[in-house]
């Protein structure tokens, strides 16, 4: 009889978000559900989502939701549709943890913490009868003419007809972020694509961004310059705070005044908040793209991005605005008109570094001073602010881990591997990112749920 029993137990490997939703999902069907965890307790990164306060998913119609996940829409929409934004949150309503989208867009739970997510789950898995092993590592899986049939711990095998690992990506190793997942899946023959930390910090070559430490703006637009013509960087200084502003500092990119002259990736433009830091950059805008910056950087030493520090203004509206200082407050310096855009600091620093130099003239020249030439440069400076990326905050800062199981190898509709039957994956073990804005953690729920639909039919 034990025999029996065990060759009917369901294996979850890994206790996170996708592996919670996968065993809860599983027992929930009356299937027996055995977790491995190689931490003493489940949901340890999913603590930490949202700094505590866990934005889960978002309020987005469930097309729009699969589109931002880019290139890999098509083969994350069947999990997506199965466990959308709206069957989730009426999910962990029904599990006592009620939700709300304070500014319309972002989702989290009213309880303000992610802790009450992690622990109905946890507590609604024990009450289904989810079998839980705390710290024990699977060190491989266990195959047999091409099917699954357990995992190896280090304590020894343990039987299984289906298995579904959802061991989490690379990204906060301090909270149990690691390799072993993919490992899993590279010793049962699965490819895996090139890893690489995304939704993370960049750190930049120019050095005038620690400067401005601290500051952000409300929206920018943060966009991937393709690897093709580059002015170089102007050797300038300027002071704030005494801290200086080395070589290598903001330089001008000329151009028609109608248009950005930088060649685009379809897909390879973010929106939103920016955050300066004593390394480079960070924020909603520049994490989003930060995934797509760190794969480039596997193949080169920098990349280039530019920055739209108005992007609700267009060049047009630009052009109109100074006309109209022009004539009715000329005698307004340029600075001031700057920092009744941009934050003070950065205005300065645009100023000491753009088409009027870097003097003293250029905070105190008076508006109605400006030449044509200097004004259409000033403005292409501010829609195109050139940086050059030669790194990230690596794994250690990164939300998600980019890269994972290759998904050519893997059936969107069930997530079970096309080459071990019984195998299924979820989360972010997986070739599959998104931006920031509870996407990622909402894959991981669904993905989880997908596949112990799929699972409980071993």
């Amino acid at each position: 009889m034990n025999s029996t029993a065990n060759i009917s137990t369901l294996a979850v490997v890994g206790a996170g978000p996708a592996g919670l939703m996968a065993a809860l999902a599983a027992a929930g069907a009356g299937k027996r559900v055995m977790v491995f965890e190689q931490l003493p307790e489940p949901g340890v990164r999913l603590l930490a989502t949202g700094g505590g306060h866990c934005n889960f998913t978002n309020t987005l119609a469930a097309e729009d939701f699969i589109r931002r996940f880019g290139a890999r829409r098509r083969f994350v929409a069947p999990a997506l549709q199965a466990l959308d934004g709206r069957r989730l949150r009426r999910f962990l309503e029904e599990r006592g943890v009620p939700s709300h989208s304070p500014d319309g867009f972002h989702v989290w739970p009213v309880s303000d913490s992610a802790r009450s997510v992690r622990d109905a789950l946890l507590q609604d898995c024990r009450k289904q009868g989810v079998e839980f092993r705390f710290n024990s590592r699977v060190e491989r899986l266990q195959i047999s003419r091409g099917r699954v049939t357990g995992v190896m711990t280090a304590r020894g095998p343990e039987s299984a007809s289906g298995v579904v690992l959802a061991a989490g990506g690379a990204s906060y190793p301090g909270l149990g972020g690691g390799e072993s997942g993919f490992n899993l899946a590279r010793l049962a023959g699965h490819v895996i694509a090139p890893l690489c930390p995304a939704l993370v910090p960049l750190v930049t070559r120019e050095t005038w961004p620690a400067s401005l430490a601290g500051v952000s703006l409300a929206r920018v637009a943060v966009s991937l310059e393709s690897p093709v013509r580059r002015p170089k960087a102007a050797t300038v200084s300027c002071s704030r705070g005494g801290n200086a502003v080395a070589a290598g500092g903001i330089h001008a990119v000329t151009g028609a005044a109608t248009k950005i002259e930088v060649p685009m990736q379809q897909g390879e433009t973010a929106a939103g908040s920016l955050l300066f830091t004593h390394r480079g950059i960070s924020g909603p805008a520049v994490l989003d793209i930060s995934g797509s910056v760190a794969a480039a950087l596997m193949t080169r030493p920098a990349v280039g991005i530019v920055l739209d520090l108005t992007p609700d203004w267009t060049t047009e509206a630009w052009q109109g605005h100074l006309a109209m200082l022009r004539q009715e407050r000329g005698a307004r310096t340029v600075l001031s008109m700057l920092a009744s855009v941009l934050p003070a600091a950065l205005a300065q620093a645009v100023l000491a570094n753009g088409p009027l130099g870097g003097s003293r003239d250029a905070a105190e020249r008076i508006v109605a001073r400006l030449s044509r030439e200097q004004s259409r440069e000033l403005i292409m400076l501010i829609k195109n602010l050139p940086l050059t990326i030669t790194g990230t905050e690596g794994f250690a800062r990164a939300m998600v881990t980019k890269g994972g199981v290759s998904l050519a190898e893997v059936f969107p509709k069930t997530l079970e591997s096309r080459l071990v039957r019984g195998l299924f994956f979820a989360g972010e073990v997986l070739d599959v990112d998104a931006p920031c804005g509870g996407f990622n953690l909402q894959w991981a729920f669904a993905s989880g749920f997908l596949a112990a639909r799929n699972l409980g039919n071993q």
